[in-house]
């Protein structure tokens, strides 16, 4: 038998204003979970969480705090996910690990949000696959895959089709801010999690979801990590 696979999909994917990307990838998680692929499904907070964060911040709320408005609004996504998973899916989001791995019990995809403040949702799907037994944790991002330097910022950046843990954490390391609402690509608590376990990590544009049925299949694409 195949070993699990996690899926970490941006909140600026999974969103109310992209419902015509949550019905393809509902699509393509239902279609490998049918032929018997076991998946876990983390979502991020995207917009929704950052135009909530800002607006509290501007109140005055302590940063933890404003991880919990972020984490509500990861979980919003996740329960618009399991609207488009239907039947395939548990019905209900789990708030910590404990309930996730009652709920994977089920057979069933499981799909997330964050779990504590502190937490980024990508370390939510690395300490999800270690608990699992995944060696894959594959990440829906923004931009096609890991590059030697940021791609918005640098024309000449250039996309690493593989690379190391520790190539990655000097990459992050020039990069990564631990705000609330501002985790990005990818941040050192996942990669330490990822890494002690030796966790495969595929990082895609999500924005095209034929790039995740291509990782799931176990095809080239993107960025790997391990």
């Amino acid at each position: 038998m195949e070993k699990p696979v996690v899926v970490k999909i941006s909140g600026r994917i999974i969103s109310p204003q992209n419902i015509g990307l949550v019905k393809e990838y509902s699509r393509i998680l239902k279609d490998h979970h049918t032929r018997g692929a076991r998946i876990a499904v983390v979502v991020g907070g995207g917009v929704t969480a950052r135009n909530y964060i800002d607006a509290a911040r501007s109140l005055g709320c302590s940063e933890a705090v404003l991880d919990i408005i972020g984490i509500d609004a990861s979980r919003l996504n996740a329960r618009l996910l399991i609207a488009g998973l239907g039947s395939n899916a548990h019905p209900l989001v789990p708030h910590n690990l404990a309930e996730f791995l009652q709920y994977w019990e089920s057979g069933k995809i499981v799909v997330a949000g964050g779990f504590q403040p502190g937490q980024s949702t990508n370390a939510v799907a690395a300490v999800i696959a270690e608990a699992i037994g995944a060696d894959r944790l594959v990440n829906a991002t923004l931009v096609d895959g890991i590059y030697d330097k940021d791609p918005s910022k640098h024309k000449d950046a250039r996309l690493l089709e593989k690379l190391g843990y520790r190539e990655l954490r000097e990459i992050l390391q020039t990069s990564q801010t631990s705000l609330a609402g501002a985790y990005e690509l990818f941040d050192p608590v996942a990669l330490n999690v990822a890494e002690r376990s030796r966790i495969k990590l595929v990082f895609i544009n999500g924005w095209n979801p034929e790039n995740l049925a291509k990782a799931l299949r176990g095809e080239k694409v993107g960025t790997l990590v391990g």
